[in-house]
Parts: structure tokens; C-alpha cells; sequence
């Protein structure tokens, strides 16, 4: 946690260097072109959540998974703590099981298809930036510094991906547990008692690659909606691309942001890919400033409202709880009727 701090720390001198180093009232300017277009950023919120949701939902035991409608909102919840809280993207993806849970899920089954989609979010991230790095090689040359650190990146994810998938299959998953026991106040300890039918679980979901394949497409729809949202934004800023170098930009800045996990939200480290990337093909780095801050913009606006329906439904769990505790101890405690 003292990392993760240090990392949001860090993140937002960047983000604020950089914005001094571009200059304020410049920097205001570009924004003010888009003028009310602004919030068209939004409008790209719900097909990106609808598809991370069903990439999710896919990865659920036959018969045993969620309501989508459930889904949905245990993955808007826990974006939005990924995005906003110092959680270095997982902690994410434990209160995403823990909403799931509460929405009636089975614990081994929430937990198996929450850390399975971690490993087709991380493969899907793989994918894009390898797209995004055949069209860097289409219009810089091949012997670009840019071009050689894309690829070892890739090549490291890559290795990255691997270990964790043999991690899963060597039935790791007891100290997965417990460490979700821990980081979650206790709220899913019967995991610890459960490791071998956790670890069953993911083993079958991993017999299953249809769903992983489906799960990665979806992924990668949402990938293209992202990088749609940066082609609208940097033609309402006054720069338009093409939709081939909206996509080269996103998915190396998507890389670089997942390498920098520890960072929360990316924050500086994507600022810094956007601009350097753009430079490559000729887009000013205030301009490339600009379409970065207003793509955050989008997530903002689902993340805070996504902050206070998570605090919503752990206060309505917890009175919930404190209600049926309370009910238990006077029955307890009330004398028998007289007869």
C-alpha cells in the first residue's frame, strides 16, 4: 500500500509538471475548443462497461453464474475503485467478487471467473499492444528505439501472462485465498477451507477455451470503443487522426499503463505514452496532453457515482447483518411465553 501511495504520489507530479511544462492557458485553450462536444466523452461509458461485463460473464461455470444485470454492476464498482483508490488494479477486482457474492454468487465461483478475467484483461492488453505495435512499425522506421521497447514490453507481458497461467494450473490458488481473506476483512475466509475446489474450478474454466476466446474478443471490442472515444476527442480538440493511429495510441499507452501498475489509474504514466507516441507521428505533445486528460474525463464521470454505490451497498450490508444479529440475540434472550 505504501507503494501503490508513493506511485499515486509520483503520478500526479508528472501529470502536473507536464501540464506546467505545456503551459496552463495554452492547455485551457485546446480544451475550450471542444466546448460542450466534451461531454460526448460519456457517451462511450456504457458500451464500454456493457462489453468488460460480458467478457465477465462469460466466465462463469454453466448454470452457476450471476444475472448479467449483476455483473454489471460489480464490474462498474469495481473499476471505479481501480480507477480512483491506490489499489494497484486488484483490489479492484476483489471487491468486484465480494459485490458478486453479495448479489448471491458462490464465493469459489466469483473468485475463479473474477482472477481468470484478470488473465484475459492482461491477454487482451497483449493483443492490443500488438496491434498497436504493427502500426507503429507501418509508419516509423524499424529501427525506432520506440519500436525495440514495445516489443521487449510485449515480449515481458507476454512471459508475465505465462506465469501467471502456470501459477493457476500448479493449484496456487490456496494462497490466492488467502490473501483475498486478508484483504477483505475476513469476507471470504470459507475460500481458505475451499482451496482445492477453487482451484478445481479455475481448472475447469481453463477446459473450457471457448469462453476464454469469447471473453478476450469481448475485451477487445471494448479496446476499439477506447480507442474510438480517442479518435472523437482528438478531432473535437482541433487534431484529427486517423482511426489506425487512434488505436496505435491507445493500445501502446494501454501497455505502458498496465506496466506501471502499481501507479493508480496510470495517472503521468499514460500522459507520458500519449505524447510520446504522438510525437512520433507529428502530433504536438500539448494536443496529445489534452486527449489524455479529457479520455480520464470519461472515466471519472462513471467512476465517482461508482464510488457511492459501493459505499451504498456495504452500508445497506452492514445494517442488513446488524439487523439480523440483532433479531438472533432477542430471540435468544426472550423468556418463553406463558402458558
Amino acid at each position: 500500500m505504501h507503494r501503490m501511495k508513493l506511485g499515486l504520489l509520483a503520478g500526479l507530479a508528472i501529470v502536473i509538471a507536464l501540464v506546467l511544462w505545456q503551459g496552463v492557458a495554452d492547455l485551457i485553450d485546446i480544451l475550450a475548443g471542444a466546448g460542450w462536444g466534451i461531454l460526448l466523452v460519456s457517451l462511450f461509458i456504457p458500451p464500454d462497461l456493457l462489453l468488460r461485463s460480458a467478457s465477465l460473464q462469460v466466465l462463469f461455470t454453466p448454470n452457476r453464474s450471476p444475472r448479467y444485470k449483476d455483473t454489471v454492476f460489480a464490474t462498474w464498482i469495481g473499476a471505479s475503485v481501480n480507477f480512483l483508490l491506490p489499489v494497484a488494479t486488484v483490489g479492484g477486482e476483489i471487491v468486484k467478487a465480494r459485490i458478486l457474492v453479495l448479489h448471491g454468487t458462490q464465493s469459489i465461483d466469483a473468485a475463479a471467473s473474477v482472477v481468470l478475467d484478470k488473465t484475459v484483461q492482461a491477454t487482451s492488453v497483449l493483443l492490443w499492444a500488438v496491434i498497436g505495435i504493427v502500426i507503429l512499425i507501418s509508419k516509423v522506421p524499424a529501427n525506432e528505439p520506440t519500436v525495440l521497447v514495445a516489443i521487449v514490453g510485449a515480449t515481458l507481458l507476454t512471459l508475465g501472462i505465462a506465469g501467471f497461467v502456470v501459477v493457476q494450473w500448479t493449484g496456487a490458488f490456496g494462497m490466492f485465498a488467502k490473501s483475498i481473506t486478508r484483504l477483505s476483512n475476513g469476507s471470504f475466509r470459507s475460500l481458505v477451507d475451499n482451496a482445492a475446489d477453487l482451484d478445481a474450478t479455475v481448472r475447469a474454466l481453463y477446459r473450457r477455451p471457448g469462453i476464454l476466446v469469447m471473453s478476450s474478443l469481448l475485451r477487445l471490442a471494448r479496446h476499439i470503443v477506447i480507442a474510438a472515444e480517442v479518435w472523437v476527442v482528438a478531432w473535437l480538440i482541433g487534431y484529427p487522426i486517423g482511426f489506425a493511429e487512434a488505436v496505435m495510441l491507445n493500445s501502446l499507452a494501454v501497455a505502458l499503463r498496465s506496466a506501471a501498475f502499481v501507479v493508480p489509474a496510470g495517472i503521468g504514466v499514460q500522459e507520458i505514452g500519449y505524447i510520446v507516441i504522438g510525437a512520433l507521428i507529428g502530433i504536438p505533445s500539448d494536443a496529445m496532453l489534452a486527449v489524455s486528460l479529457m479520455t480520464r474525463l470519461g472515466r471519472l464521470i462513471e467512476s465517482l457515482p461508482g464510488l457511492l454505490a459501493w459505499q451504498h451497498t456495504e452500508g445497506k450490508n452492514y445494517r442488513r447483518r446488524q439487523a439480523e444479529a440483532t433479531s438472533l440475540e432477542s430471540t435468544v434472550v426472550s423468556p418463553p411465553p406463558p402458558f
